[in-house]
Order: structure tokens, then C-alpha cells, then sequence
């Protein structure tokens, strides 16, 4: 498995530096800064996933509004949903955003996208959500299904989905959608839905993930602290500082004398495997388990989360970035580094496929993919 640690053992190699260097912060940026490019290159494979999200049904009921608080209050109805603040409310044909739910009964609206004046009267009142936030790892995503009319579900622009949700009443099952910004989270994106279901339903979609964070290389000392043994699942420590953010970090397992190095040195490490969970500072445990340690050094290192595959093409581009900093032979670097993600494209894939192409039908026609008009299925 390549690690942060192995990325930064390779710089100094190539780049003829010594131990000191591990310290240096142009080498560790160049690793970012060639992990972060090569991941965001292309729709990679490896970092397609399976993301839902579950639709919640919507709220009917009369209600009325008071403009100098922007008080939204229940007359008629069940008690508004307990994630109203999510909520949009549709009274005629102007929809209006929630801002807070103050209580079962009760509502404040955002003052800008809200009701022009009060209403006295008692009005029937539609409560809907149509924005879920997306996984916090999301990059970009494919077409979602939902539970009933998966052909026929288009994506729109988030004007058009803002100009379709003024001008029609979309009850029912999904039938466009589109990402916008989370309004609720700095870096976050939501999937808008235009028709709100009356039951609760679920939706699938297949997105790109970002890769995992590099923070730990394992050269800092809170990484190598104290000795360790091990028995299975379970590590425990001699003076080490283990933390909860070393979970999903990669332990690697030296000897009694040496520290666990990379492979290609003169001191391997003897195994390495997931953090799996954090109890204590001298307590933590792996996803699979270890033969039996005692006494021995380790290291904890982040896993450059890729495929082997992107492996030479991420090193080549961290050669480039560090040649670049320095003031280097960049363009040579360079050369070496577009010749391994060539190769790295052309290796792009997860599960080789042979013999004949399955196409998949409905009702509507084609789904994937369009074919010439002279195919023949083999």
C-alpha cells in the first residue's frame, strides 16, 4: 500500500536529500500538490461509489403568517416535521423558505425568500423538502434513480429548477433535479428534487468521491511514539500518543531495534494494517488481524488513496511539483510525469471485461449506451 510516507522516503531519494529532509515543507508539498492533481484529473474509476438519500414526505395543513416576525403558525394539520428548518412552504404560487422551527406549531421564515404580508385567515399551506445534502466526500455525480420513474428523471439547471418550482406544484414522485450549493455548509453540495413525495422514499445515484486527506506522514513524533504490542485486533502502547485522527491511518510495524521503513530499504516493515478504531492513547485497534508483537517500534502514515495503477504517475507528479518549487529541471520531470499518466489512463478500469456488451432496455427506449444503427449484439 502506498502512504504519505512512502511519497515522501521517494522525494528524498530521488532528490538525493537526506533524513533531515523528511522535515522540509516543500517535499510534502509537492506530494499534496501531485496527490491532489492526479486524483482530480479525471472521473477516475476507483473513486466511483454508491450514495442515498432518503426523501421525506410532505406536510398539508392551514396555516397563518405574520409578516413582523415572519411566524409561519399551524392551525389545521399534523405538527410541522421535526426538520422543518430544511423545509420550503408553498401557499398559492409563491414558495417560501423556512428558516427555523420554533416549535410543532410554529415556523420562522427567511426574511428575504418569504410571504409579501400577513395572513390573517386560515390557508392551506404545502411543507416540502427538496434539497438533501450530498456525502461529504462528493465530487460529481450520474444520473439519480428514484423508486418509480427512473427514466424519465432529467436533470435541470439550478435556474430552471428555481424557475420550475416558482411557476408549477410538483407533488408526487421526483421528475427533474439538480446540484446547488449547500446553503448550510461552506464546502457542501445538495441534490434539489422538483416533486416532493407524499411518503417517504429513497434515491440512488452513483457519484465520484474526493480522496482521503493526507495529514499524517509518520515522521512526526506523535506518530512514532513509545513501543507497541500487539494481540489480533488489538494494539496497545508504551508511552505513545495514538489520537482519533489516526483512524483509517496505516500502522506499520518495525523491530525491537528499528523503526518500520519502506520496502525497497534496508529495514522493511515487518506488517502493516488499518486503524480500525481509538480508545486511549496507548489504546487502539486494526481492521484485520496481527501476528503477535511486543516491545517494537512503529509508525503511523496516511494511505494515498489510489489504485496501484496511479502509483508511478502520482510519484512522477510529486518529482514535477518538487522540481518546480526548487527551481529545477522541471520539463524533463515533467516528460517522465505525462509518460506515467498515460500509462495510468490506459490502466484506468476495475473490472476487465471480454465477449459480448450487455444493453440495458425500458419502456422509454435505450438507457445504456446508445448504440450505432447497425449494431448487433454478439
Amino acid at each position: 500500500m502506498l502512504t504519505y510516507y512512502d511519497a515522501i522516503e521517494h522525494l528524498i531519494t530521488s532528490s538525493f536529500g537526506g533524513s533531515q529532509d523528511a522535515e522540509q515543507k516543500d517535499i510534502r508539498s509537492a506530494v499534496q500538490r501531485a496527490y491532489s492533481e492526479v486524483a482530480y484529473l479525471r472521473d477516475w474509476e476507483f473513486y466511483v461509489t454508491h450514495g442515498r438519500v432518503n426523501l421525506e414526505p410532505s406536510w398539508t395543513g392551514t396555516v397563518t403568517f405574520d409578516k413582523s416576525t415572519e411566524t409561519l403558525t399551524r392551525q389545521t394539520g399534523d405538527a410541522f416535521p421535526a426538520n422543518a428548518k430544511y423545509y420550503k412552504v408553498r401557499i398559492g404560487n409563491v414558495v417560501a423558505n423556512v428558516k427555523t422551527r420554533s416549535s410543532d406549531s410554529a415556523l420562522v421564515l427567511d426574511p428575504t425568500i418569504t410571504f409579501a404580508s400577513n395572513i390573517s385567515s386560515a390557508e392551506t399551506a404545502t411543507l416540502y423538502r427538496s434539497e438533501y445534502p450530498l456525502p461529504s466526500d462528493f465530487r460529481n455525480v450520474d444520473s439519480p434513480i428514484d423508486e418509480n420513474t427512473w427514466t424519465s428523471f432529467c436533470y435541470v439547471t439550478p435556474d430552471q429548477a428555481m424557475k420550475m418550482e416558482r411557476a408549477q406544484v410538483v407533488e408526487g414522485s421526483p421528475h427533474y433535479w439538480t446540484i446547488i450549493k449547500d446553503p448550510d455548509n461552506l464546502t457542501g453540495f445538495v441534490v434539489k428534487i422538483l416533486g416532493y413525495p407524499t411518503v417517504a422514499e429513497t434515491l440512488d445515484f452513483t457519484y465520484r468521491r474526493t480522496p482521503r486527506q493526507l495529514r499524517i506522514s509518520g515522521h512526526e513524533t506523535n506518530s512514532r511514539a513509545g513501543t507497541i504490542a500487539t494481540s489480533g485486533t488489538a494494539v496497545t502502547g508504551s508511552t505513545t500518543a495514538f489520537s482519533s485522527s489516526m483512524v483509517g491511518s496505516i500502522l506499520r510495524i518495525g523491530t525491537t531495534a528499528d523503526l518500520p521503513d519502506t520496502l525497497g530499504s534496508i529495514n522493511p516493515f515487518e506488517a502493516e494494517a488499518e486503524i480500525a478504531s481509538y480508545s486511549s492513547a496507548t489504546s487502539i485497534a486494526t481492521v484485520d488481524s496481527l501476528s503477535t508483537y511486543s516491545g517494537v517500534k512503529y509508525l503511523v502514515t496516511d494511505p494515498i488513496d489510489a489504485p496501484p495503477h496511479m502509483t508511478n504517475c502520482i510519484l512522477s507528479a510529486a518529482e514535477y511539483w518538487l522540481a518546480r518549487t526548487r527551481n529545477q529541471d522541471a520539463e524533463g520531470a515533467f516528460a517522465m510525469y505525462q509518460r506515467d499518466l498515460r500509462l495510468a489512463l490506459e490502466s484506468d478500469q476495475l473490472s476487465p471485461m471480454s465477449g459480448a456488451t450487455r444493453v440495458v432496455w425500458d419502456t422509454y427506449g435505450w438507457r445504456s449506451p446508445l448504440k450505432e444503427d447497425n449494431f448487433v449484439e454478439g
